[in-house]
C-alpha cells in the first residue's frame, strides 16, 4: 500500500462514528430551519463549523470518491453514487459533531500537539517528503485540511482519554459479586505429595511390591522406582504431586482418597500398574476476598470504562442527531428530520418486492441494520464501499503501541488506518 493511501486512511477515517444508524430523537417542540445558503445545519457548533453549504459538500464528495479508490466521480444513478454521497455527508457531520462535542467538554488541541501528531503520521506513512506532496496532489486535500483532520484526531483521542480517566474505581458490590460467582478461579484444589512406581506389567508390579516390603524407607522406595518404574518421577526417587484427574482411574481415585503413610497397590489402570504412598496432603484453599480484591478491581475496571464509553457514545449520537437538520436532498440517518420507510438505502429495490426471498440472484441485507460491536483490543470493521464504521469513538493505536499487551486493554483502541475505505494503490 502506498504511503499516500495509508495517510489518507489514517487521517480521514471517521473520528467519532455512529453506533446505531437511524437515531432520531426530537428535543423541544420547534425545529430550527436550515439557514439560507446552507444545506445542513448543526446547532451549537462554534466557529461556523455547524453551517455546511453546498461547496463544502462538493469538496467532501470529491475527496470521498478519490480516497475510495474510484477513477472518476460517480454520477447520480450509478451503483456507487449513493454510497459516496452518504459517506461524504457523514464525513462532514463527523467534523461538525466532534468540533461541537470538544467545545462542550472543554477539550482543545494545541498547535504543538497537532504538529507532533502530523509529524508522527508523516514519519510512519511516508518514505519521503515528496510522497506526502504527491498525496496532496492526488487526494483533493490541502495542507490546511490535512491539519484540520489531524486536529480532529487529537481531539478524538483526548475525548476518549477524558471519559476513560473519569472512571478510576470499581464499586465494592461488583467486586464482591464477581468474587462470589468466580470463586473457582481463586481456589487452589487439593494436592498430594506421593511416592510412585508405575510398571507396564503385573510381573514387575509384583516384583516392586516384594522389594519394597511393608514399610520401605525413602531410600528403598527410590531405589525400586529407579529400577522398575516407567513413570518420569523415577529420576526424582519416585516423588511427584497428584491432583484430581492427574492419573487414570481407578488409580487416580485411590491416590486422592488414600491415608498418609500407607503403601498402596498395585492398582491396575489401563495397561499399567500403580504402587504409591501418600506423604503429604495440601487441602483445597480459596483465597479470601481481601487478598484478591485489587486483582479483581484491575480486571473489572476496563469493562466499566468501556461501558462508560458506550454510554457516552449513545448520548453523543442522540444529542447531536437532535441538533442536526438537513435539506431534503442531503438527508441521512444522522439528521433529526430524517424519515425512513425501513428500507436500507444501499439495498437493491428489488429486495422489497414480492417474492424477493426466492430470487437467488439477490443479495439482500437484514431488515434492520445491527451495529457491529468490537472485541476488547480489536480493530473496527469497515463496511460498504467506504468503510463507514459503526464502533465506539476510540483513540488510534500509536506506532509504539503496536507490540504491547496493553494496547486496547482499557477501552478497545482501534487503528484508524482500518477506517476510511479502500483508496487507490
Amino acid at each position: 500500500m502506498s504511503g499516500a493511501r495509508k495517510f489518507g486512511l489514517i487521517v480521514f477515517g471517521a473520528i467519532l462514528v455512529v453506533l446505531f444508524a437511524g437515531i432520531a430523537v426530537a428535543q423541544g417542540i420547534s425545529k430550527p430551519t436550515v439557514p439560507s445558503g446552507d444545506i445542513i445545519y448543526v446547532e451549537d457548533v462554534p466557529d461556523g463549523r455547524g453551517n455546511i453549504n453546498e461547496d463544502d459538500y462538493n469538496r467532501s464528495f470529491t475527496q470521498t470518491w478519490k480516497r475510495g479508490g474510484l477513477q472518476t466521480a460517480p454520477k447520480e444513478g450509478d451503483a456507487q453514487y449513493d454510497q459516496v454521497r452518504e459517506a461524504a455527508i457523514n464525513d462532514l457531520l463527523d467534523q461538525a459533531w466532534l468540533t461541537g462535542e470538544a467545545a462542550e467538554l472543554g477539550v482543545t488541541a494545541t498547535d504543538r500537539e497537532i504538529d507532533s501528531e502530523l509529524e508522527t503520521i508523516k514519519q510512519d506513512q511516508f518514505p519521503t517528503p515528496e510522497a506526502f506532496q504527491d498525496f496532496l496532489k492526488t487526494s483533493g486535500f490541502t495542507q490546511e485540511e490535512v491539519r484540520e483532520r489531524v486536529e480532529l484526531q487529537v481531539l478524538s483521542r483526548k475525548i476518549q482519554d477524558q471519559i476513560m480517566n473519569s472512571i478510576t474505581e470499581v464499586p465494592d458490590t461488583e467486586i464482591e459479586s464477581f468474587y462470589e460467582t468466580s470463586k473457582d478461579s481463586f481456589t487452589t484444589p487439593e494436592s498430594r505429595d506421593i511416592q510412585l512406581i508405575v510398571t507396564d506389567s503385573q510381573a514387575n508390579a509384583d516384583k516392586a511390591v516384594s522389594q519394597l516390603g511393608e514399610d520401605p524407607s525413602d531410600e528403598e522406595f527410590a531405589k525400586v522406582a529407579k529400577n522398575l518404574s516407567v513413570h518420569a518421577s523415577k529420576t526424582e526417587g519416585g516423588d511427584t504431586v497428584a491432583t484430581e484427574g492427574a492419573f487414570p482411574d481407578p488409580a487416580g481415585t485411590e491416590i486422592m482418597s488414600a491415608e498418609v503413610g500407607t503403601l498402596e497397590g498395585p492398582t491396575e489402570a489401563g495397561s499399567q500398574f500403580y504402587i504409591f504412598r501418600v506423604t503429604k496432603v495440601t487441602p483445597e484453599e480459596t483465597k479470601p476476598l481481601d487478598e484478591v480484591r485489587e486483582q479483581i478491581r484491575q480486571q473489572l475496571l476496563p469493562t466499566i470504562q468501556q461501558q462508560a464509553m458506550s454510554d457516552f457514545v449513545a448520548d453523543y449520537n442522540a444529542k447531536w442527531t437532535s441538533r442536526t437538520f438537513c435539506q431534503d436532498d442531503y438527508t441521512v440517518a444522522r439528521c433529526d428530520n430524517f424519515e425512513s420507510d425501513g428500507r436500507i438505502e444501499i439495498a437493491d429495490p428489488k429486495c422489497y418486492e414480492a417474492g424477493a426471498g426466492k430470487n437467488p440472484d439477490l443479495a439482500c441485507p437484514a431488515p434492520i441494520e445491527l451495529p457491529k460491536p468490537m472485541a476488547p483490543g480489536g480493530n473496527s470493521s469497515a463496511g460498504a464501499l467506504l468503510g463507514q464504521a459503526q464502533n465506539l469513538p476510540q483513540r488510534p493505536v500509536q506506532p509504539a503501541d503496536a507490540n504491547t499487551d496493553e494496547a486496547g486493554a482499557a477501552g478497545g483502541q482501534i487503528d484508524l488506518s482500518q477506517l476510511g475505505g479502500a483508496a487507490g494503490q
